[in-house]
């Protein structure tokens, strides 16, 4: 029983301590460092959006040459009349 309430008193303790510790702030306070995140922020989104652009047109153009060579291929077929 000695052991239970002793565990039961660390635990609550030990968490307490953790609820004692100061706050930190994950932005800035200053204006002029929120807004070098918002841009950095904002670079990263317009770069992700472009590849993704890119992306999609590489996947257009392999779609277009597919298309050319089946229909290469079809043309090159001799026909039986």
């Amino acid at each position: 029983m000695k052991k239970l309430i002793l565990s039961l008193t660390l635990l609550f303790v030990n968490t307490s301590i953790l609820f004692a510790e100061e706050k930190i702030d994950l932005i800035p306070s200053s204006g002029y460092d929120r807004a070098g995140i918002y841009v950095n922020l904002a670079i990263f989104w317009v770069g992700i959006i472009v590849l993704i652009v890119l992306l999609k047109m590489k996947l257009r153009e392999i779609e277009r040459v597919q298309a050319l060579e089946t229909q290469e291929d079809e043309e090159k077929l001799p026909l039986l009349e």
